[in-house]
């Protein structure tokens, strides 16, 4: 029943073609002569060929359509008529034409994007090849086709893929990956929106849901079938005598589910609904079905006669068209005769099929084994051809980039010939702009230390002259100029060592007391120097982070120095002001934070020669040590200092 099986599939893949056409021409081909070479022109050319597509003058049309397109540079007419030379091609099962007509449809197909047509075309060859059961090619090429229509999101390409995919397990008698893969295509339905395809997938899953004896699938199809002719028919009542095919196919398996039910009223209600649709021109598998499930429902009222008659009609209708269907009927006559109690008529029957059955078997196995050969030899012969020309091309390619790489090689020194002219013009330049820079810092610089310099110089001179040069001077006046003397010298050495500080930092050649001390303590000094120094000015809220004593290793004095600057006022300043100090521990890096919020080193309104000095003394100073110095002047929180420093320096 394999056989049968599928040309009832192949059927069911273009139900409804008809349709969708009128039954006359003449009146069209009249209208053609009168029409212009525009697209109305093309339009009613493709009407024609659609209506003559299932006889010769389909190929007559088709190729005029395809001229015409072609004058008018319509890629779209183009490929839809190589599309109906597919299809006649294909309900005339010959696959050479049509895998040639493919082969000339793909570029129309890629310019027009036509892939619902050429994908549709692919799935008639690949069917095409299943009918000629050469299965393994059919199964390669649908899933080929289901990764290409996959890669471009056509619904239309997967559900055919999967309906084909479906046909080629079926030929191989894989019945549960046949109907997986229909399954598949099933859920794909409600994207697509197409009545044709919609009901074609029902009738495959109908016939297999059937064969496999899952009569809850079966049940469940057919109603979803009824329901989609019914609503067709109710939209387009005039398409009702034309979807006669279809609802001649739904009756007979609703029949058949109830003879497998043992229900035989209902079975003979849907046999005689059936027989209102049968014509002339009713195909003739749908004939053989009519039959077949008469034979099936009078075998169940053990009415053996009956059941012998219309089964010898199917035989009749098999025997030029299906050998291994042919085969079949005869071994279900000879069951239907040794149920019966003719045996003697029924045991030459079985020896028939027997030997029928064996001759059938090797046939395709011998076409499969042939099949994998010639696929195999030509496989090799590719395979040979392709690695000659990958030769070829390597050899050229190897040439080609040897002679590419010399001249790279020489356009690359030329390059750097170049380059490295304009490098050293560039450092040139550059050198003698940075050289000018320093030049114009050092002459700045040296202009307002300088200034910073004469002023507590002159200081210390000018009131070191009054006391020497006055000698009449009472006491308390010498003692103010010599308080007088003494801030002025120490700003002029502070304002020294700062600079010689700094000098000794860049050149890298200051020299360091390391030792291990504890963080909190040098905290507390820093605080107690702090309040020293400002007196009711400056208050310091210091903010401890750190639960356990942690020790560090620095040259104390100095580092006490840098934070020390941050909680001053770098000039003379009465304005009172709230620091806050704190201090936390860094796990991950190994380090101290130490952030001084509204500092007023960092405050632009202190901004001097000498604060910018103690700001580059104190960043060379941590930079020296592994940490880090950075300056904020414009946080939320105030003028902010942020301090980084590891826990353990190796000097």
């Amino acid at each position: 029943m394999k056989r049968k099986l599928f040309l009832l599939i192949l059927c069911c893949c273009s139900l409804w073609v008809k349709a969708f056409v009128p039954a006359e021409t003449d009146s069209l081909q009249q209208a053609l002569q009168t029409l212009p070479h525009d697209s109305t022109r093309l339009q009613l050319l493709q009407n024609i060929v659609r209506i003559e597509q299932a006889n010769p003058k389909c190929i007559q049309f088709s190729e005029q359509l395809f001229k015409e397109a072609t004058a008018q540079n319509n890629p779209s007419y183009a490929g839809v008529a190589i599309y109906f030379q597919v299809i006649y091609y294909y309900n005339q099962n010959e696959l050479d034409s049509v895998s040639k007509r493919l082969v000339a449809m793909e570029p129309y197909a890629q310019k027009a994007k036509l892939w619902n047509y050429y994908f549709d075309g692919i799935k008639c060859q690949i069917d095409l090849y299943s009918y000629r059961e050469q299965y393994e090619l059919a199964i390669n090429k649908s899933l080929k086709l289901l990764e290409k229509s996959k890669a471009m999101e056509n619904i239309r390409g997967q559900i055919g893929a999967f309906q084909s995919l479906s046909t080629a397990y079926l030929g191989t008698g894989r019945m549960k990956e046949a109907k997986e893969a229909l399954k598949k295509a099933h859920k794909l339905l409600p994207e697509l929106g197409n009545i044709i395809v919609h009901n074609s997938v029902l009738a495959q899953l109908v016939t297999l849901s059937r064969e496999m004896h899952d009569y809850e699938d079966l049940s469940k199809y057919l109603k979803e079938q009824k329901k989609l002719l019914t609503d067709y028919i109710t939209s387009s009542p005039e398409m009702s005598e034309a979807s006669s095919d279809s609802f001649i196919f739904y009756e007979i398996y609703c029949a058949y589910y109830h003879i497998d039910l043992k229900q035989a009223s209902s079975a003979l209600a849907h046999l005689n609904a059936a027989s209102n649709y049968l014509s002339d021109n009713t195909y003739f598998m749908y004939k053989v079905l009519y039959d077949d499930a008469y034979a099936d429902y009078y075998l169940l009222n053990k009415e053996y006669d009956k059941a012998l008659m219309h089964l010898d009609s199917t035989i009749v209708k098999l025997k030029d068209s299906s050998s291994s269907d042919y085969i079949h009927q005869l071994g279900k006559k000879a069951d239907i005769l040794a149920e019966a109690g003719r045996k003697q008529e029924a045991l030459p029957i079985y020896q028939r099929v027997f030997h029928a059955k064996d001759s059938v078997d090797k046939e395709i196995s011998d076409k499969q084994i042939q099949l994998i050969q010639e696929n195999y030899h030509v496989d090799k012969l590719v395979l040979e051809k392709e690695q000659l020309r990958n030769k070829i091309q390597l050899t050229i390619l190897s040439i080609a980039l040897l002679a590419i790489v010399a001249l790279l090689f020489f356009t690359f020194r030329i390059f750097q010939i170049r380059k490295a002219l304009k490098r050293s013009e560039q450092q040139t330049r550059e050198a003698t702009q940075i050289a000018e820079a320093a030049n114009e810092m050092k002459n700045h610089f040296l202009s307002t230390m300088s200034y910073n310099i004469r002023i507590p110089l002159n200081g210390v001179v000018g009131f070191s002259q009054l006391i020497t040069q006055d000698t009449d001077m009472d006491e308390e006046t010498r003692k103010e100029y010599s308080v007088i003397i003494q801030k002025n010298s120490e700003e002029l050495m502070r304002l020294v060592n700062d600079v010689l500080d700094l000098s000794r930092l860049e050149a890298d050649m200051m020299k360091f007391q390391m030792q291990e001390y504890d963080i909190l303590s040098l905290c507390s000094d820093i605080l107690y120097m702090a309040r020293e120094r400002n007196g009711e000015t400056i208050i310091v809220d210091f903010n401890l982070q750190i639960e356990t004593t942690q020790t560090i290793t620095a040259d104390t004095a100095r580092l006490m120095q840098a934070i020390l600057s941050t909680l001053v006022y770098p000039q003379p300043c009465d304005k009172k002001r709230t620091i806050r100090f704190t201090l936390a521990l860094n796990t991950e890096t190994h380090s101290i934070h130490i952030g001084i919020h509204n500092s007023p080193l960092a405050d632009p309104k202190f901004l001097s020669q000498e604060v910018s000095i103690r700001h580059d003394i104190n960043r060379l100073l941590l930079k020296h040590f592994g940490g880090t110095y950075t300056v904020m002047p414009d946080t939320p929180g105030g003028p902010t200092i942020v301090f980084t420093y590891p826990l353990y320096v190796s000097e």
